[in-house]
């Protein structure tokens, strides 16, 4: 068996083993995080330092979409009589 190859998590700095871990890809750049934590931590560090005029609004639009599709899992596991 080959040598696995080692990660380093972006956030914290723990190393784990690829596979593992959450991997995001941003317009072609890969960023690395050893737990969905450390993940979410650099996620909103990473929103307070994006202009309101533009995160908001992809923000309203994302929780309209989540929403809609909740509604509609809502919709089709009420039972029909």
């Amino acid at each position: 068996m080959g040598k696995r190859e080692k990660m380093r998590c972006m956030y914290c700095g723990r190393t784990f083993f690829k596979g593992q871990g959450v991997v995001i890809n941003i317009g072609g750049e890969t960023f690395y995080f050893h737990s969905k934590k450390c993940a979410l931590e650099f996620f909103k560090r990473l929103m307070e330092r994006i202009p309101l005029e533009v995160s908001l609004p992809a923000a309203k639009s994302l929780a309209r979409e989540l929403e809609e599709a909740i509604r509609k899992k809502e919709e089709l596991s009420k039972k029909k009589f």
